[in-house]
């Protein structure tokens, strides 16, 4: 059945949708705060409060149901070859996490960062004397992977498979919540590298977070070989994803803003003011799926144990009730005290000190090697998902530039 033009819809599949889903985010949080899908059967929060109540109340909105909504299953029905920490509440979710902080700290995310901006430059490298690329294939879309896999240890020449499954891993049909068949071999892809890899590691062998786990003990308990391999598909997954679209939908959205990105071309140092923004504005994951342990009434409506309800990221981050009458407006300059891009609570983004960093060094360096760029807009290609949006093809022209290399060897080769 159609829906009349006036009827409000919100279906996360719908290919419609993801080009500027924005006005319909402000109808649910104006006409339907807790607005329910009889179709796809799930209830949606989109006002900034009531999603922050719901990300920090893991009790009554718990996350091992599964966390999208085409992932979604009964409470306590876990993988028996793969458990995700995403997927679990407090007390399990809080041992999983002290596990794994004990060896992916903040120093060792500050320790990449070095390396990152020598990955990014290499990618740059590639493009940069031809005056034109496809930001997602030659720079946004590799990177963030070989980066993942340095933390990991994963081999380089493994890291085009890993991209590969990853990225089928996400695709789906227009309207539908039903997982395509090239998402599961995608999945599964992923699981059976993973699975194969662990029987190669020796724990403390100095490979990567995937030995230092291994070797790891904390108050008498490991992780188990489930929960290693949910750790590192989840890694993959959202630390390779998550970053590929959100330093593309950067891009996109300065070369929509001129102004704006003049000042980020005059001063690559804003970076982190930009990332937040974007974070805020046009996060790369839009929503995060939970289920009602308990019978609750939200806005007038009776919502029940065991019914699934998507706290929708994108609308909150838009409610002016939060950020004001210019909530709608791209802003680098807005300084948000808050935002829900990394959710909040028990289950706050593991990685966002790395995607952050990432994120600041691709813009940095982009503005200062490719800084004049143009996005062909009629040729671009959106990424359609459930939860995660951004761009497969955004084509840009530039003015050539030298290699790194080229540069340095000429600095080298002056008299002193």
């Amino acid at each position: 059945m159609s829906a009349s033009q006036n009827e409000l819809v919100y279906n996360p599949y719908a290919f419609a949708l993801h080009d500027d889903p924005y006005a319909t985010y402000q109808r649910l949080r104006d006409e339907a705060p807790a607005y329910w899908n009889p179709d796809l059967e799930f209830w949606v929060l989109s006002r900034f409060d009531d999603v922050l109540q719901a990300f920090r109340d893991f009790e009554t909105f718990s996350s091992a149901g599964g966390v999208a909504l085409e992932n979604r299953r009964p409470i306590g029905q876990v993988s028996p070859e793969n458990q995700q920490m995403i997927e679990l509440d407090p007390p399990d979710h809080t041992h999983f996490r002290k596990l794994v902080s004990r060896v992916f700290t903040g120093r060792r995310v500050a320790e990449m960062e070095d390396d990152i901006r020598s990955i990014v430059d290499r990618y740059i490298d590639n493009v940069i004397e031809v005056g034109t690329a496809d930001l997602v294939t030659d720079i946004t879309g590799p990177f963030p992977m070989d980066v993942i896999s340095a933390l990991l240890g994963v081999p380089a020449e493994d890291r085009d498979a890993l991209r590969y499954e990853a990225d089928r891993l996400l695709v789906r049909e227009d309207g539908s919540m039903d997982l395509p068949a090239e998402a599961i071999e995608g999945f599964f892809g992923l699981l059976n590298y993973f699975i194969a890899d662990l029987k190669t590691r020796t724990p403390g062998d100095g490979r990567g977070l995937i030995s230092d786990l291994l070797a790891l003990e904390v108050d008498g308990r490991a992780l188990s070989e489930p929960e290693l391999l949910g750790f590192c598909t989840l890694f993959v997954i959202a630390g390779h994803e998550t970053t590929t679209k959100m330093v593309a939908n950067t891009i996109e959205l300065l070369s929509r803003h001129p102004d704006q990105r003049s000042q980020v071309v005059a001063d690559p140092t804003v970076a982190p003011a930009v990332i937040e923004e974007v974070l805020r504005f046009h996060n790369s994951t839009q929503y995060m799926h939970r289920t009602l342990t308990r019978d609750i009434e939200m806005h007038g409506q009776q919502m029940h144990e065991g019914d699934s309800v998507v706290l929708l990221i994108g609308a909150a981050n838009h409610d002016p009730d939060e950020f004001g009458a210019t909530a709608g407006v791209f802003d680098i300059g807005r300084r948000p005290e808050r935002h829900l891009g990394f959710g909040y609570g028990a289950h706050f983004c593991l990685g966002a000190a790395l995607a952050r960093m990432e994120g600041r060094i691709a813009i940095e360096q982009i503005h200062r090697r490719l800084g004049d760029y143009q996005v062909d807009h009629d040729a671009k290609v959106r990424f359609h998902s459930g939860n995660v949006t951004g761009w497969e093809s955004l084509p840009i022209t530039f003015t050539p530039g030298q290699k790194l290399s080229d540069t340095t060897n000429q600095r080298g080769s002056t008299p002193s």
